[in-house]
């Protein structure tokens, strides 16, 4: 088994560093634009995602960054790191703290290493492939929980609740629901034991790439809506994670 001893302390350091500039714009005049898909970004994403290039061109120079707002790579075999500099920016400019950093570490299409930074509560997630995944220091754990009995969390779009069948199907199943931004924030409650699951059709390939080696490491489960595995070779979009007890009965919602 590869040792990514330095790969993590790198990963870490660069999270520390992206939770400063988070905190630092998070009450200040944060430079919102708007992208093509009406989505917002900040100053504090552009920072971010410049960063970690800088800081991993420098410590792994034959590896690229696959970024939400800046690559300088291509998808493909090879070391790939895939980089949320802020995953759950509308969060972050309501001014509600479920925004996190996240990086990961993608090894010809397979996530070997995964941390999510949660600066406003200070908790550091930590993934590493075929090992346990960390909560500042402390080992976590999906929960043993039914759908009856847990909290599948959901998108935070409305729109997207009240137009999607398999959420309104849930709603009429009378299960518990939690709908917030933050894909990251949620997929680590995941991990956590505080969800049995969540669901999302638009997340991306760099917004579950760490959550998918700490939520392995915690015990889940995570696949694609169609219930295969993700492949990080190219573009994708939706994802499962969940506890595992729960992920076929969420399939079944979703066929």
């Amino acid at each position: 088994m590869n040792d990514y001893k330095k790969e993590l302390l790198t990963a870490k350091g660069i999270a520390k560093e992206a939770g400063v500039i988070m905190l630092q714009y998070f009450d200040e005049d944060q430079n919102i634009e708007f992208k093509a898909d009406n989505s917002p970004v900040t100053i504090a994403d552009k920072l971010i995602n410049s960063l970690v290039i800088q800081k991993l061109s420098i410590a792994f120079p034959d590896d690229g960054v696959i970024g939400e707002e800046e690559s300088n790579t291509n998808y493909g075999d090879g070391r790939k790191w895939f980089c949320d500099p802020i995953d759950g920016t509308i969060a972050y400019v309501w001014g509600v703290p479920t925004a996190m950093f996240s990086l990961g570490l993608v090894v010809d299409g397979k996530p070997v290493i995964g941390v999510a930074y949660d600066p406003f509560l200070d908790k550091m997630y930590i993934g590493e492939t075929g090992k346990k995944s960390f909560c500042n220091d402390k080992i976590i754990s999906v929960s043993n929980l039914d759908m009856k009995s847990g909290i599948l969390a959901v998108t935070s779009s409305i729109k997207s609740i009240r137009k999607t069948e398999y959420y309104q199907k849930m709603i009429d199943d009378n299960l518990r629901l939690a709908s917030f931004s933050g894909a990251v924030y949620k997929s680590c409650l995941v991990a956590k034991g505080k969800f049995v699951g969540y669901i999302e059709k638009g997340v991306n390939a760099y917004d579950v790439a760490a959550v998918q080696v700490i939520i392995e490491g915690a015990g889940g489960k995570i696949t694609s809506l169609e219930n295969k595995e993700l492949d990080y070779l190219k573009p994708f979009k939706g994802a499962i994670i969940s506890n595992g007890i729960v992920h076929d009965e969420i399939i079944r919602y979703c066929s």
